[in-house]
């Protein structure tokens, strides 16, 4: 019985052993794991923002894409909604990558915050195929930043898409506000469900929350994808004229997507239900 209980016992230790080194596996990284293309989305608000860029101060929201080089570089193009105002988001920035998988990057913000250089602390994970970042740099000397930005990022596998990339059932999730219409100004998350036929047509039904006032919706409309997978969906709902858009992330299962409409600031995700 004795022989028994030692043995469990060495075999139980070497498990334990074997178990131990694998927790002890150091995971590093380098500017060189960061490279591809990564579609990625940003909400939150700027404040502290210079007298010349006071009209923008407010609620934030952006869908796009970064491209890393693997050297310290990248560029961004994106669609950004600042205090309800939609601008195009193109500039160039320089990140850098520490052995323990932070992020760091530094970012000339582009009109109509020229001028304004703001730094993002982040974290790679899932392989540096995904990072979670916030905005960082103190804008004055009591260490306020720029505003509260938090963003993601998902790396794109797809390289040349068409509408069939955006085809089936997909489970809709977006949040964020709302300044139009003026009855229903205020915090706003819509929950719901997008089929897409692949060729460009989709439908739609949703339960929305605008400023505590749940809301039933139902719409249909049209469809684009690029060849550089970045997807707009237009509709018409209540009289109004909508626009959703943002890239396609991973090998075609999610979409990363913002409201691109005057006076809304909303961004969230399109998951496939597949």
């Amino acid at each position: 019985m004795k022989r028994v209980y030692w043995v469990l016992t060495a075999v139980i230790l070497s498990l334990s052993g074997s178990a131990s080194s694998l927790w002890a596996t150091d995971v590093t990284c380098s500017n060189a794991d960061y490279k591809g293309v990564y579609g990625f989305e940003s909400d939150g608000a700027f404040a502290n923002l210079p007298p010349q860029a006071a009209l923008i101060q407010g609620p934030f929201a952006q869908a796009g894409v970064l491209i890393p080089d693997g050297a310290g570089n990248v560029t961004l193009h994106a669609n950004a909604s600042y205090n309800g105002i939609l601008f195009p988001l193109d500039t160039a920035a320089t990140y850098s990558v520490t052995p323990d998988c932070h992020i760091e990057f530094i970012v000339p913000l582009p009109p109509p915050l020229t001028g304004v250089t703001t730094k993002f602390y982040g974290q790679l994970a899932h392989n540096a195929r995904q990072t979670v970042l916030m905005a960082s740099f103190p804008a004055d000397a009591s260490g306020k930043t720029v505003g509260v930005l938090p963003a993601i990022q998902y790396k794109q596998d797809l390289r040349f898409c068409g509408p069939s990339d955006f085809s089936g059932a997909y489970q809709l999730d977006m949040g964020g506000a709302t300044t139009v219409p003026a009855s229903s100004a205020g915090p706003f998350h819509r929950l719901g469900r997008i089929q897409t036929d692949g060729n460009g047509n989709f439908t739609a039904t949703d339960l929305a929350n605008f400023n505590s006032q749940l809301v039933n919706e139902s719409f249909s409309g049209t469809y684009t994808v690029s060849a550089d997978c970045f997807v707009s969906l237009n509709y018409t709902l209540n009289g109004g004229q909508y626009s959703i858009v943002g890239p396609i992330v991973g090998h075609g299962e999610m979409l990363l997507v913002m409201m691109k409409v005057p006076g809304w600031e909303s961004e969230g995700t399109l998951r496939s239900l597949d």
